[in-house]
């Protein structure tokens, strides 16, 4: 997951941590998708969005496929912070009903206000939780355009969780337009920590891989999408090392974590 690809590549530092933001480093890069997974269809996972967005300087460009989310209500996506910060609500769309990345299918909507977590560390990754109001309310079917139902427990390490988006199949790799998900084991926050060197993985922050082989997880251009455990939005995509290594399982922004944080934020 050199994951979060430090959002205009460490916002204008041109320098890159250890650990990234599984946000797409090019807005012009070829399409992606998760690693080790397999194809799957919008009316499965019908809370899932594709966030577009294009450069502020370059007004005539077309909106390119950046970061996923999740429906958590008609007018609210939940997505990642690293995802949108130092931006502003005219650079996105909101594309729901579509399994494809780069088609114009689905229903596009304007994004009206982003709500950031106001104790986001871009350095730690610690609170990458973001939720984005739209223009005008996304017509839900119960079919292709569906509000998922936040986590109202903590997931169970061992249990398996699905994560979907458009992300790429290795850090850097190969690329379908095609919607993909993979199923992968929830990691204890313990065992992730062990994993990553001790006090990287905070209260906020859930893992999910598989420890000592690897080859499933998130990627490059999956940053902001959903990780779901029974039909429940757990985690958020946010950072790792690297793609679905063996030795470092995907790290997620816990959604029970942050439910009085996003009540507050909801009319």
């Amino acid at each position: 997951m050199v994951h979060a690809l430090l959002l205009g590549l460490c916002l204008g530092l041109w320098v890159c941590a250890w650990a990234h933001p599984l946000q797409e480093l090019d807005l012009s890069s070829p399409n992606g998708r998760i690693v080790g997974g397999y194809e799957t269809h919008i009316a499965l996972y019908p809370h899932q969005i594709s966030l577009r967005r294009k450069a502020i300087t370059a007004p005539k460009n077309p909106f390119s496929h950046i970061c996923g989310g999740s429906i958590i209500a008609e007018d609210i996506i939940a997505t990642a912070a690293h995802c949108i910060i130092a931006t502003v609500p005219s650079q996105y769309k909101v594309v729901a009903g579509t399994s494809r990345r780069n088609d114009s299918d689905g229903i596009i909507v304007s994004v009206s206000e982003i709500i950031m977590h106001e104790k986001y560390n871009p350095s730690t990754y610690d609170n990458d939780i973001a939720l984005l109001r739209l223009s005008s309310p996304l017509p839900l079917n119960n079919f292709t355009i569906q509000a998922i139902e936040l986590a109202s427990t903590d997931a169970t390490p061992g249990a398996i969780s699905t994560i979907t988006g458009w992300g790429t199949t290795s850090a850097g790799g190969t690329a379908s337009d095609q919607l993909r998900a993979v199923d992968v084991p929830i990691v204890s926050n313990e065992l992730c920590d062990e994993d990553y060197g001790g006090n990287r993985i905070t209260a906020g922050m859930l893992c999910a891989g598989v420890r000592g082989v690897g080859g499933k997880d998130a990627c490059q251009g999956d940053s902001g999408g959903p990780l779901i455990i029974g039909n429940k939005l757990h985690g958020i995509v946010s950072w790792g090392n690297s793609c679905a290594l063996p030795t470092h399982p995907g790290v997620y922004a816990k959604v029970f974590y942050y439910l009085d944080w996003i009540a507050s934020k909801l009319p």
